[in-house]
């Protein structure tokens, strides 16, 4: 019988990466992302770099393995040019910070539920929402992040997106920005934000009929095209009002084989019990490998290498519940697989095949991580994006993962609502001149039945 397993993804989920915006490069539509259709709604889009190929190794026994090599190095000055310098030691540490002190305060209170959190996405979004309050508000954002300032974001997040942002043709790693305008509020919104947002944080920023199905589903199918589908395809993923003044998005999409993939042959119908002694016939996927693997009081975990990193697996003891695991301050941390903490032994896998989703609401953790002001009406301050009294009225992040013989696809979608305090400006009335002052047409009807119909070209 098969013990629980706690899939932690928090640590894998920190993978993504986003494209900077360049003049050139290729349109993300095309590399296999449902193009959103309502392209009327955008104002500004950015292009994702061409990213270089992974070169296909050679096969058979005339392989050219020196042309394979060159292809390689060539790949690596490439890879080079598009990463930058990649994610530096400052970077790892501010990510895994916000991680260790999110996840737990994202996760409790879901006991005996799938939960799929990523810390990213909502890092991300966070650092989006930083530019647009200002005051008190943006302070206890930047806390909650461990920033500094608006200013050391904006030089910061280029430098991971870029250091993370991989399509090379075999393994997907992108995170995606949006900033969502009601276009009943055109001349409130402060433009040196928009373009910062666009410039540092590489958001495509669109103008929307808010409290419309147009505005639900042009949101919608940004989300699916930049998720790969996981996330969006089965009906709105957002609600939006006529108040709403604002919405804030983040997308992360990762997406890789496994380094030594499962044999489908292997796999078998086996019994997954849940915590409270519920069974399921679910396949079960085999392998055997040499490998490190940590064992510690209360749990043991082994990591599973992919094309783009790794997915670690925490099996906890026996009554040991997966959420008690989190509440240890520097557990994702301590998940190291080298030097003294691991054991080098066979590690025998068994692993079910699974596709978990979550719909998470955010708003309870925000406010633990110290971001209060935002969500209160009478002290949230968003000056920095508009001119209105608004505040944060909703946080909640989309997220799902699919696991089986080839690998791991995973996306989230971390939505930021907000919405105005005060009455919407009424929008400028439509004016139609009609100065019959040509030929014109006429029709005259009763309850909606013509009775005549004419043309007059000469009066």
């Amino acid at each position: 019988m098969k013990r629980i397993l706690s899939l932690l993804l928090a640590s894998a989920l920190l993978l993504a990466g986003c494209a900077p915006m360049t003049v050139g490069g290729s349109d993300p539509a095309k590399n296999g992302r449902q193009e959103v259709q309502q392209t009327s709604y955008a104002l500004a889009r950015p292009v994702y770099p061409d990213f270089p190929a992974y070169p296909e190794e050679p096969q058979g026994d005339d392989a050219d393995w020196d042309a394979y090599f060159d292809a390689y190095s060539q790949y690596i000055k490439d890879l080079e040019t598009v990463q930058g310098q990649g994610l530096t030691e400052e970077h790892w540490a501010a990510l895994n910070a916000f991680a260790a002190k999110s996840t737990p305060l994202v996760l409790e209170g879901h006991a005996g539920e799938n939960t799929v959190y990523s810390p990213l996405s909502l890092w991300s979004a966070l650092a989006m929402l930083a530019q647009c309050a200002d005051g008190d508000s943006r302070q206890q954002v930047l806390e909650a992040m461990g920033a500094d300032s608006v200013d050391a974001l904006q030089k910061q997040v280029p430098q991971i997106w870029r250091g993370l942002y991989t399509d090379d043709g075999r393994s997907s790693l992108i995170l995606a920005n949006s900033i969502w305008l009601s276009d009943a509020a055109q001349g409130s919104y402060v433009q040196d934000t928009l373009d910062v947002l666009a410039q540092k944080h590489f958001a495509s920023v669109w103008s929307v009929p808010m409290g419309t199905d147009q505005a639900d589903q042009a949101v919608t199918d940004w989300v699916a095209e930049q998720t790969n589908g996981l996330i969006g395809g089965e009906g709105p993923v957002v609600q939006t009002k006529a108040e709403t003044l604002a919405l804030l998005a983040s997308s992360l999409y990762y997406k890789a084989a496994w380094q030594d993939e499962f044999l489908p042959q292997l796999t078998e119908e086996d019994i997954f019990t849940t915590a409270d002694g519920q069974e399921s016939r679910v396949d079960f996927m085999h392998q055997t490998e040499d490998a490190n693997f940590i064992r510690r009081d209360g749990y043991q975990a082994a990591q599973l290498s992919t094309q783009l990193g790794e997915m670690v697996f925490v099996l906890p003891d026996e009554g040991v519940a997966p959420e008690s695991l989190l509440s240890e301050p520097d557990f994702l941390a301590r998940l190291e697989f080298y030097g003294d903490a691991a054991t080098w032994g066979e590690v025998q896998w068994s692993v079910p095949k699974f596709d978990v989703d979550s719909d998470l609401d955010l708003k309870g953790a925000l406010s633990a991580l110290g971001v209060a002001d935002l969500m209160d009406p009478d002290k949230a301050d968003l000056t920095a994006l508009t001119d209105l009294d608004a505040f944060l009225s909703e946080v909640k992040q989309l997220a799902r993962v699919k696991v089986d013989e080839e690998g791991v696809e995973a996306a989230a979608v971390t939505i930021m609502t907000i919405n105005c305090t005060s009455a919407m400006p009424e929008p400028d009335p439509e004016i139609c001149v009609m100065d019959l002052d040509r030929p014109f047409l006429f029709i005259i009807r009763t309850q909606d039945v013509p009775l005549f119909v004419g043309i007059v070209n000469q009066v």
